[in-house]
């Protein structure tokens, strides 16, 4: 059996400090909105307690899938690597980045490169599917279990959180689907945005989700899961190999006062039965009293 914890959208805080040519840009909406509602909703506290529950589980391997920062700003990518550190080393975590990653133009290597290392294949995956030079999707293996990381992270105009794979990582998703397919693996797809059409209002969809979700049909996947939503969500899309569970999981930071959902992870229990696999999520998410409990227990899928 192999377990998989999946949180997502961290938004990690307290914000460090911003220079005033910083905010010359849709930073300046986001800094307000911080300053002015975010940075109560999105507590340190909570997710402190949410990763200690998780690492105290022990699961094989922990999944983060975007949004770490809240500005994209350049001293914000030190923090949130020493969190990743904490969390665990880039052999049992992998990341993909969200669209308050890219929040505006920002060279990759001042930025996401603090996160390389959680973000590469790893030998395994390498040698199924070689990483392209854009560096997504990447490909890491264990055992039966296969990760596909995508970035949907690209800056876009004041007031739109949007996404887009575009074309050169589409085409590689396929080849990367199809090798793994051809060694029977359950794949494990990675993205911030929501994959499929219709999941969130235009302004904040992924451009290209028609194009994944027919890659998702001719190809198939085992599971998909996102964040960006800040809900709990399960969805299905039929395959060329059965259906793919769809899962989108609350931020892992957000905590108001009743409201549901709260803060949260899950995490799958994935087993090889026959021919065919089990696949157990348990959410465990920030209850009232303050603990960290099991929300959920549902079987997603049994072939």
């Amino acid at each position: 059996m192999f377990t998989l914890a999946h949180l997502s959208d961290i938004h990690l805080g307290p914000l460090p400090k911003v220079h005033g040519h910083q905010l010359l840009s849709k930073r300046l909406l986001g800094y307000v909105n911080w300053h002015h509602g975010r940075k109560y909703v999105h507590r340190r506290d909570v997710l402190d307690k949410l990763t200690r529950d998780l690492t105290a589980r022990n699961p094989d391997h922990i999944a983060v899938t975007g949004d770490l920062t809240n500005l994209g700003l350049p001293q914000e990518f030190p923090p949130t690597a020493e969190w990743l550190n904490d969390l665990g080393q880039p052999d049992i975590v992998s990341v993909v980045p969200g669209n308050h990653d890219a929040y505006v133009h920002l060279s990759s290597d001042k930025a996401v490169a603090h996160w390389r290392p959680y973000m590469e294949a790893n030998q395994e995956g390498q040698l199924l599917y070689a990483q392209p030079a854009g560096n997504f999707p990447y490909v890491r293996r264990f055992g039966e279990i296969a990760l596909i990381g995508l970035s949907s992270a690209v800056p876009t105009a004041p007031f739109v959180a949007a996404g887009r794979l575009g074309a050169e990582q589409r085409s590689e998703l396929s080849q990367a689907l199809d090798r793994l397919k051809k060694e029977e693996l359950f794949r494990i797809v990675l993205i911030h945005h929501p994959p499929l059409p219709g999941q969130t209002s235009w302004r904040r969809a992924l451009r290209d989700a028609p194009a994944l979700r027919d890659i998702l049909t001719r190809y198939g996947a085992e599971l998909v899961l996102h964040g960006h939503n800040h809900e709990q969500t399960v969805l299905e899309c039929e395959t060329v190999s059965g259906p793919a569970v769809i899962v989108g999981v609350p931020s892992a930071s957000e905590a108001v006062d009743g409201r549901i959902p709260a803060a949260r992870y899950n995490e799958y229990a994935i087993d090889r039965v026959g021919s065919g696999w089990s696949v157990e999520m348990t959410g465990r998410a920030f209850s009232s009293s303050g603990q960290i409990r099991d929300c959920e227990t549902h079987v997603l899928r049994t072939r």
